[in-house]
């Protein structure tokens, strides 16, 4: 087949000329758009076990049929499909027959003309085929142009802003042995104030055993300038690579609330879970507290704009339901620093009395690997007024509100794991009954495309603002963990 001849060769990357076009498939191009985790006992010892298994459950990332997830390309400090389909080293097939190539990438493009593009996949022995594809200004990383699906092979997701086009169910060919088999689409070109526009490709050749086993991987990349820009040097076409930091975050650090980039359908869960015993008291013979109760919080976040999330959670002690709404006031993946707003109320017994509002302003800065929050908390109505008298010791009963300033840090170790750790010393205000000890927490996060899981240790077993922000039970130091999914749209 005359498409895929090369017509030559490179000693470090192999080039291939289709219809006069330059296309590069080997790892050369791909790292170029690197730009840049008693019922009360039975409860307690079902999520301790479901914590053991949960680990190596989210490090796995199944080969969906009818489309992988988002943000898979390999460009612009994305992962592939790769993290999980890794029995042989990416791009491996290529030395064994493979290929998967771009065609009809344009040298140059005018502002709003559309482009056939052809993804061609092939691999000796194979039998089942996806890709996913995407195309970014290479100045901002925003989204270059339109992509479009031009039969039912194929179909569009988006996130953070960015289209993906992939293959569904139908498009994977099932049982179509060796290849190559080809995805068409349409790229509409942008304003040419976009100018130099990266493609960004991975592909994927299944044995079709319906594991994540025996599968062959790849990326492909190619460029495109606009009209009358001039020639774009490979060389020149290189940006700086950049180590990807931390794989996935979420919108809740420990307790504190975190600044974090959510579109417009997007949703989180979350499972927070900490036993009641403090370590020291357990000992092993009690699993160092997994055999003692437990306080347990669910919740679920809802992005209702690109700028705007809506929360729900409820907590086991006191039935505390907990309303929130938050405002992303800069939240962007390559900013040093972002910042988000989110205020709320809590109630408790499912919300029918004793009502404590509240505002966070949460704030985070990154150096490097280190990534640091600030988090000043402001809680109305924090006092209790029926407990005065039935409690020793009360601090600031003369005040009804609290104010607390949340830190926090994580120090990323690989992009997979981070260690953490978050302190909200009470400053002014009401303080709770006879204690005075800051809320403390650490432990390590653990990473992938859709979880992070938290293992920790705190002195608190509270969740809500006007409990961990008053530090109104601190206790001896007790095991957690906490579960965060993140879905798209």
């Amino acid at each position: 087949m005359a498409l895929l001849t090369p017509s030559r060769t490179r000693t470090r990357e192999t080039e291939k000329n289709i219809d006069g076009r330059l296309f590069v498939t080997t790892d050369c191009l791909i790292a170029y758009p690197d730009l840049r985790k008693e019922s009360t006992m039975h409860l307690s010892r079902l999520l301790a076990l479901l914590c053991l298994l949960i680990v190596p459950l989210t490090t796995y990332l199944p080969g969906f049929s009818d489309g992988p997830l988002p943000q898979l390309t390999g460009g612009f400090q994305e992962e592939t499909c790769h993290s999980c389909h890794n029995s042989f080293p990416l791009n491996e097939g290529r030395t064994r027959g493979g290929m998967f190539l771009l065609s009809g990438v344009p040298t140059h493009y005018r502002s709003g003309e559309s482009y056939p593009i052809t993804v061609v996949i092939g691999q000796p022995g194979q039998r089942r085929w996806g890709f996913e594809l995407s195309v970014r200004s290479a100045a901002s990383g925003e989204q270059a142009g339109r992509l479009e699906s031009v039969d039912d092979r194929t179909q569009l997701k988006e996130a953070g802003g960015i289209q993906y086009i992939q293959h569904n169910s139908s498009g994977t060919q099932e049982g179509v042995l060796n290849g190559p088999v080809e995805f068409q689409l349409n790229w509409i070109a942008p304003d040419p104030s976009a100018e130099l526009v990266f493609f960004n490709a991975a592909g994927s050749a299944a044995d079709g055993s319906g594991d994540s086993s025996g599968d062959y991987i790849y990326t492909a990349g190619a460029f495109s300038s606009a009209f009358g820009s001039g020639e774009i040097l490979l060389s020149q076409a290189q940006p700086e690579r950049q180590p990807r930091l931390r794989l996935n975050t979420t919108s809740r650090f420990m307790h504190l609330p975190a600044p974090v980039d959510l579109k417009k359908g997007d949703t989180e869960t979350h499972i927070e879970h900490r036993f009641l015993e403090p370590i020291v008291d357990a000992g092993f013979g009690r699993a160092f507290g997994i055999d003692s109760g437990a306080n347990i919080n669910l919740g679920l976040n809802h992005a209702v704009t690109d700028d705007f999330t809506a929360g729900v959670s409820r907590t086991r002690f006191g039935q505390i339901v907990i309303l929130t709404g938050t405002y992303e006031i800069n939240t962007h993946p390559e900013s040093l620093w972002n910042m988000s707003l989110l205020g709320g109320v809590e109630g408790q017994d499912n919300f029918h009395n004793h009502y404590s509002p509240f505002l966070q302003l949460s704030t985070s800065f990154d150096y490097k690997r280190l990534r640091t929050f600030v988090v000043p908390t402001m809680i109305f109505n924090s006092r209790k007024d029926e407990e005065i008298p039935l409690r020793p010791n009360p601090i600031n009963p003369e005040s009804n509100h609290t104010f607390s300033l949340g830190l926090a840090a994580d120090l990323a170790l690989h992009p997979r794991v981070s260690l953490a750790g978050e302190y909200v010393p009470r400053l002014a205000g009401f303080g709770g009954f006879g204690n005075e000890r800051s809320t403390l927490s650490w432990g390590v996060k653990l990473r992938t495309r859709g979880h992070v899981f938290t293992i920790l240790m705190t002195n608190t077993r509270d969740f809500t603002p006007a409990r961990y922000g008053v530090n109104a039970e601190t206790t001896g130091f007790g095991l957690g963990f906490d579960l965060y999914r993140k879905s798209w749209k």
